[in-house]
């Protein structure tokens, strides 16, 4: 198992540079074909004739094409020299949504890599959507910080752990990572409700990571579904890890929006870059 193609969404020019790190480095290292998306707004042209509206069109689409451009260029220089095939994809847009634009190019991937959305960045609520790539396209979506630079990720890894669709996705997504890791940790979050009977990580998915050569240490501990998000963080942090792997939206999307979960604390507050399953 390998990661092939994987496809990363580009925006921002001042954030282009920590989001191609970790890309470029994986690429690198699965010798993958890397595809740098980015997607530029055309500018519409009114239906009637308005007073100095040439000029500002004229004016918007010149720096429409300068950031465009701009990012193409970061993404030239990172990916120079790496053992990797690059590819550039401009995308025009018009009237489309830019998320099922970009969720259409997604879904041939077989890793995507995004940024954390950015409350600095004003075009963040138009260009920045990680939760919604997780949960459309289909594949594993890795996101990364705006918080700290993570050039090389995947040596010290933790994999949250309950007993769900979405953990499981996650886990075996993640093999490629997994099994070239250092070290893999598998934080068994559990909720007092869990019946009778259900397995544990360390007699479950332990052993099936075991067999495909990873010997993961379990952590196995207890929240409610509140406290999870937050008692991750913590984990992370006490274990030094470079990359956590969790199902996204184990409960609906819009629970966790009104209420708050663990998918949604983690997207909001998260400290190292973390590979999203659905």
């Amino acid at each position: 198992m390998s990661y092939k193609t994987i496809l990363v969404q580009l925006g921002n020019k001042r954030r282009a540079d920590a989001i191609l790190e970790p890309a470029v480095d994986l690429a690198s290292r699965f010798n993958a074909h890397l595809i740098g998306l980015y997607v530029q707004a055309t500018v519409p042209v009114p239906a009637l004739p308005l007073p100095f509206a040439s000029s500002v069109l004229e004016k918007l689409a010149a720096q429409e094409l300068a950031a465009s451009s701009a990012v193409e260029e970061v993404f030239s220089r990172a990916t120079a020299g790496a053992a990797l095939t690059p590819e550039w994809r401009l995308l025009k847009l018009a009237k489309a949504d830019v998320t099922s634009l970009v969720v259409g190019h997604a879904r041939s991937a077989d890793l995507v890599v995004a940024g954390q959305t950015d409350p600095d960045w004003d075009m963040s609520p138009v260009f920045d959507f990680p939760e919604r790539l997780a949960l459309e396209c289909g594949r594993p979506v890795l996101v990364v910080p705006h918080v700290v630079r993570h050039r090389r990720i995947g040596r010290n890894v933790a994999v949250a752990w309950k007993p769900t669709r979405e953990a499981a996705r996650a886990a075996f997504d993640a093999l490629p990572l997994l099994k070239r890791a250092e070290t893999v940790h598998i934080l068994e979050m559990g909720e007092d409700d869990l019946g009778p009977g259900t397995l544990r990580a360390d007699i479950s998915i332990a052993t099936a990571l075991g067999r495909h050569g990873i010997k993961p240490i379990v952590h196995s501990s207890s929240a409610s579904g509140l406290d999870i998000g937050s008692a991750l963080l913590s984990r992370l942090a006490d274990l030094g890890a470079d990359l956590l792997v969790m199902g996204a939206y184990g409960r609906s999307r819009m629970r966790e929006l009104i209420f708050g979960g663990a998918t949604r604390e983690i997207a909001r507050h998260m400290t190292v870059p973390t590979l999203f399953s659905h």
